[in-house]
């Protein structure tokens, strides 16, 4: 039988979810580790779903509501080039390999016992060594999920050069970089062109670090040419409409009231934030009197908001999330602290919520049988695998991972006529251009209305 019990703990909590390596996100603003999986397929091979009780007494049975994770569950141009190259030819060539076999951290002794990496840079300069000396010593000093994002659109140069025979990095020419972009674009996993740019964008950033180290001229990197997307290219449409956020709120406030699920989904449904930004959040950060929840920057212990401290602020919220939050502190909520002696506001028996499963939390509710509504896709929960656990909802077409859940609030506050510079962009923690671009899902005349009913009411 399928244990309901809200919470687990961090010795027995599921892989992160996985993500899919070969879709670069290109929005600015999301993180890293929230990317949709546009080719998720359903399977139809699953069992029997088995609920049992919540973990109040008066709590509704909810037919086909998601189980929660348990101690059982496992996660799952220019048109002409000058040659700043150096005049080293390539005589070696490599046997052809999988993207994936450039995941793991390169070991060379050449790089452990050179902690600045000069060997590295001396003689002939192996194209896998520094790029794995690139990504491991993070000469950008980017988030950890930054780096991940790096790793997964370089490892395509690794293997065009790998496939070219290009042992040394040197011998990489301008018309190298051509050749480059056009084995990109017959890539069958890069299909868009926000995709594709996302890898040579990568890639610039990599040769601009190559020519501090010497191997190239300066302004070698600037050969690397970056399609232009139109206004809406690559911008992901898949958002969770309000409705449908208050919705799984409603239900979750009914059927599993303050629960970790049900404080997750008040919270991100409420304030539009970034899984990343909830996953930081200390239980000294809410204020149940003020109704209120500070953001802070804490990267010193471990909890970096992904704009640092230009991303601190303070987040009024409703009553019903307030109620939300004070009646799982009061019910719910471990007391514990973290590694670093912080009081996280939501927690398992051992610490802090991860935010592999905030994600799961996400995905696990946005499945249209996890409320009781009929499967858009004509599956039977019942023997629907996706239906039958959480770690499985990944793999309903239909579920969402949390980014979707703060474009629907953001394209819900443009197209009711909340201003965008004043109110917004400090609410969410995104520039009024990247709020246009990405969030905004909204159509012109819900716009126009929007502004018509706000100025009709001043």
């Amino acid at each position: 039988m399928t244990d309901t019990n809200d919470g687990f703990d961090e010795s027995d909590r599921p892989k992160d979810i996985p993500e899919n390596p070969d879709q670069p996100t290109t929005n600015p603003d999301q993180d890293q580790d929230d990317s949709e999986n546009p080719t998720r397929k359903i399977r139809t091979d699953g069992g029997e779903v088995v609920t049992g009780p919540g973990q109040h007494a008066h709590q509704t049975p909810q037919p086909h509501g998601p189980e929660t994770p348990d101690s059982r569950m496992v996660g799952r141009s220019q048109d002409t080039h000058t040659n700043l190259a150096r005049p080293t030819e390539s005589t070696n060539s490599q046997t052809d390999s999988s993207p994936t076999n450039f995941a793991e951290p390169y070991t060379d002794s050449k790089t452990t016992n050179s902690p600045n990496g000069d060997q590295l840079f001396s003689g002939v300069v192996l194209v896998d060594a520094v790029a794995e000396f690139y990504l491991d010593t993070n000469p950008w000093d980017v988030q950890p999920n930054t780096v991940t994002a790096y790793r997964n659109r370089l490892k395509y140069f690794q293997e065009f050069c790998a496939k070219r025979g290009i042992e040394d990095l040197g011998t990489v020419q301008p018309k190298t970089l051509d050749e480059f972009q056009n084995y990109l674009h017959k890539e069958s996993s890069l299909e868009a062109t926000s995709s594709i740019k996302g890898c040579l964008a990568a890639l610039r950033k990599f040769l601009q670090y190559c020519e501090r180290r010497g191997v190239f001229d300066h302004g070698f990197h600037k050969l690397v040419i970056l399609p232009t997307l139109s206004k809406h290219e690559g911008q992901d449409e898949r958002w969770l409409a309000r409705e449908s956020a208050e919705e799984i709120v409603d239900h979750l406030e009914t059927y599993r009231p303050f629960t970790k699920a049900h404080v997750v989904w008040a919270i991100l449904a409420e304030t539009g934030i970034r899984q990343s930004t909830l996953y930081a959040l200390d239980l000294d950060d809410y204020d149940a009197e003020e109704r209120y929840l500070s953001i802070v920057n804490r990267e010193e212990t471990g909890t970096r908001l992904k704009n640092g401290y230009r991303a601190e602020r303070e987040l009024s919220i409703s009553a019903d999330a307030a109620r939300a939050i004070d009646g799982y502190i009061q019910e719910n909520r471990n007391a514990v602290t973290d590694d670093h002696g912080r009081e996280p506001l939501v927690t398992t028996r051992n610490g802090r919520l991860q935010k592999g499963t905030i994600r799961q939390y996400v995905y696990a509710w946005t499945r249209p049988c996890a409320t009781g509504q009929d499967c858009p896709v004509g599956e039977d929960p019942d023997t629907c695998d996706a239906a039958q656990t959480n770690n499985a909802a990944y793999d309903c077409p239909e579920s969402l991972s949390p980014h979707p859940v703060r474009r629907g609030y953001i394209t819900h506050l443009r197209a009711n006529g909340v201003p965008t510079e004043d109110v917004i962009s400090k609410r969410c923690d995104a520039n009024p251009d990247t709020i246009e671009r990405w969030y905004d899902m909204s159509t012109e005349s819900d716009r126009r209305e929007a502004r018509r009913e706000y100025v009709e009411d001043l």
